[in-house]
């Protein structure tokens, strides 16, 4: 190679490579200070040159801390004020400056240049809560200035809303004062911040407070009243209460607001008042009925569309059963009763009383629909005499109307009305006792008369085709009763006994007057109906004869008495006959019953051997009147009759038997005998 070729050589190279000597520098440079903040830049004038991130930002934080615990003073009307910033919610963005920090001179080699040369000073951006300053400004305004301006009230005094009318003054200028604030907390500040002062005007009118007035006395001299119709409750706060609880409050803003607010405390006592009368058991579905003759009950809940009684529109033919929902057990929620109070005071004084539902009943609405409709099945109406036995059956009829028979279910008289005794009110009357009409009062006639009621709801359950499972026809046959489709009762035996055998309920109901006793089913038989058919009699007995001891003993020996002639007996069968809906025959069922009639009842004398006597009768009470005292003595007790005397004043008959008791009757041996003799002394023989 050439001298001159070397030469133009070292003449290129040369240069070149003194221009990439920087660009070798950069590079090295950069890449060790890749995780530091370049040359030059500082954070509110703390240098924080090739510093690492986490030196950046303890530089960052720092300067918020500091600026947050500076303290600064106010002057408000010569008052003055110290302000922690802390108070006010102030708060710096240091990471969006560290940020800045740490990209500050590094886009690229420009800027690795300009870090040479150019300081960059990244500031920390801070702020405070607008809404904590507007506190504090009403908060110093408050305390600094007596005669600021005052947008009026309303006060409650003696159950009337007294007026105080608005009036101007002073107030802080709120847009400088913001301002002066807020940079002296950025700032951090050590001199007194002076808030300027300035005329302030209400922003409410006389009218304003005129109306506020009216509404509040409005809201007190109605009050509140809170219904719950699902229970039929009530709950009132009455005006002298709502005078106490009600507070009209002046909202300052741009413009003032008047709100109307309720104090709890008042209605909070009240309520629990009455937390005995609100909280309730939860309540059973049951089917209301309404006769049709009640008119005290009839309304416009229970109109119907049926044919009407001749005369009385509007009436059902047959009495209306309706389902009575069932009902949630409650529970009371203080705190809503409050906001029910506040919102009704607010309106028209009502609202609802809101009740929390607690215990589901047993048998729900959704329960009674689930068995269909419910219609009256069966009637039957007997007709009664006797002021005690209509006492007894009326009685009865009481305490089974509106029983309800679930489906499956057996019904019994005896066990539903248990024993009849005076306890229970019960009278005694005649009652059938061992194939005899019997009307003592005696135990066993306690509530005597109550086999028409027997009877009654044997029929109800007959053409209601309802299962007969027990009952028992009289011994004796009574016109008055359904020949062979009648029954008697006794306790604990004859019973009434039927069983559900339908898929809806049975609803007994019951109903008389002073000469008749009725009793209705209410269910659902798929409409089945019965009808009854009766044989001819058949096998006719004699009386049965039945000697009984006279209890008066007034038959001789050998002699009767008849005390009933007694009747004869028969048998007969009633036949039940079932229909479908489509009224065919689908069974039939036959009850057979034979009347044995009333006894031929005889009485005899106690001695006569029919009655188990010895047939050794005793003597006829002697007639001893005429007879001195002691021949009558002896001829009575010769009888086997005690003796009793007593003396009289019949001076026709001195020392005689002038009357005597029993004369030629039969009493039992040893029966007292009453003679009545003349005590009056015998007069001496006259004189020769």
């Amino acid at each position: 190679m050439s001298t001159s070729t070397r030469r133009l050589t070292l003449f290129i190279a040369v240069p070149v490579m003194l221009l990439l000597l920087p660009l070798s520098i950069y590079f090295v440079d950069t890449a060790l200070a890749s995780d530091q903040a370049a040359r030059n830049v500082s954070i509110e004038g703390t240098d924080v040159s090739r510093l690492p991130a986490d030196e950046v930002a303890a530089v960052a934080d720092d300067y918020a801390d500091t600026q947050t615990a500076n303290v600064i003073t106010v002057s408000v009307n010569d008052q003055h004020f110290t302000l922690d910033p802390v108070e006010i919610g102030t708060s710096f963005d240091t990471d969006t400056a560290v940020t800045r920090a740490l990209n500050a001179n590094k886009d690229g080699l420009s800027g690795w240049l300009r870090a040479f040369s150019q300081a960059v000073d990244v500031p920390v951006e801070g702020s405070v809560d607008v809404v904590l300053l507007a506190e504090k400004l009403t908060e110093w305004e408050t305390e600094a200035i007596p005669n600021p301006a005052f947008e009026g009230s309303v006060t409650i005094k003696n159950q009337k809303a007294v007026i105080e009318y608005p009036h101007s003054g002073l107030a802080i200028d709120r847009t400088i004062a913001t301002e002066l604030v807020s940079d002296a907390v950025m700032d951090g500040t050590t001199d007194i911040i002076v808030i300027p002062l300035v005329d302030s005007q209400p922003t409410l009118t006389n009218s304003d407070l005129d109306a506020a007035a009216v509404r509040a006395q409005a809201i007190i001299d109605r009050g509140v009243t809170l219904t719950n119709e699902e229970y039929g409750f009530t709950f009132e706060v009455t005006p002298l209460t709502m005078a106490q609880a009600l507070s009209v409050d002046i909202v300052k803003g741009s413009p003032a607001t008047i709100n109307y607010s309720i104090d709890p405390a008042v209605i909070i006592p009240l309520a629990e008042s009455q937390r005995a009368n609100l909280e309730v058991d939860p309540a059973d579905a049951y089917w209301d009925i309404i006769e049709v003759d009640d008119f005290e009950d009839w309304d416009e809940n229970y109109k119907i569309t049926d044919s009407p009684q001749e005369g009385v529109e509007g009436l059902p033919e047959n009495d209306v059963i309706t389902l009575v929902p069932s009902k949630m057990g409650t529970s009371l929620d203080v705190n809503l009763v409050v906001e029910a109070v506040q919102a009704a005071a607010l309106g028209d004084g009502t609202g609802e009383l809101v009740l929390q539902h607690t215990i589901e009943p047993e048998f729900s609405t959704e329960d009674a629909l689930a068995y269909g409709e419910l219609y009256e099945v069966s009637e039957f109406t007997t007709y009664k005499p006797g002021t005690n036995r209509s006492h007894n059956i009326d009685l009865m009829a009481d305490t089974i109307d509106g029983y309800m028979v679930m489906p499956g279910e057996l019904f019994s008289v005896n066990e539903v009305v248990g024993r009849r005794t005076l306890e229970k009110g019960y009278k005694y009357d005649c009652a059938i006792v061992s194939g005899e009409l019997s009307c003592e009062d005696d135990a066993v006639n306690i509530g005597g008369g109550v086999s028409q009621f027997g009877t009654t709801i044997f029929n109800a359950i007959f053409f209601g085709c309802y299962e007969d499972v027990e009952h028992q026809p009289h011994s004796i046959y009574f016109s008055k009763y359904p020949e062979g489709r009648e029954a008697t009762l006794g306790y604990p035996k004859p019973d009434v006994v039927f069983r559900n055998n339908t898929e809806a309920p049975v609803i007994i109901k019951t109903s008389h007057t002073k000469r008749s006793i009725t009793v209705t089913f209410f269910g659902n038989n798929g409409g089945m109906t019965c009808a009854s058919e009766r044989s001819e009699r058949s096998g006719y007995t004699s009386p049965q004869v039945s000697y009984q001891t006279d209890p008066e003993v007034f038959v001789a020996p050998g002699e009767e008495k008849v005390k009933s002639k007694g009747s004869g007996g028969w048998a007969v069968t009633v036949t039940r006959v079932f229909y479908d809906a489509q009224g065919n025959e689908v069974d039939r069922e036959p009850f057979y019953w034979r009347y044995r009639g009333e006894k031929n009842v005889i009485l005899l004398h106690p001695c006569d051997p029919r009655v188990g006597g010895s047939g050794e009768c005793p003597d006829p009470v002697p007639n001893v009147v005429g007879m001195s005292e002691a021949a009558a003595r002896a001829a009575i007790g010769a009888a086997g009759y005690a003796v009793t005397v007593v003396y009289v004043d019949d001076p026709g008959a001195p020392d005689r038997v002038v009357s005597q008791s029993n004369t030629g009757g039969y009493p039992k041996p040893g029966t007292p005998v009453t003679i009545n003799v003349d005590n009056t002394p015998i007069a001496p023989p006259p004189s020769p």
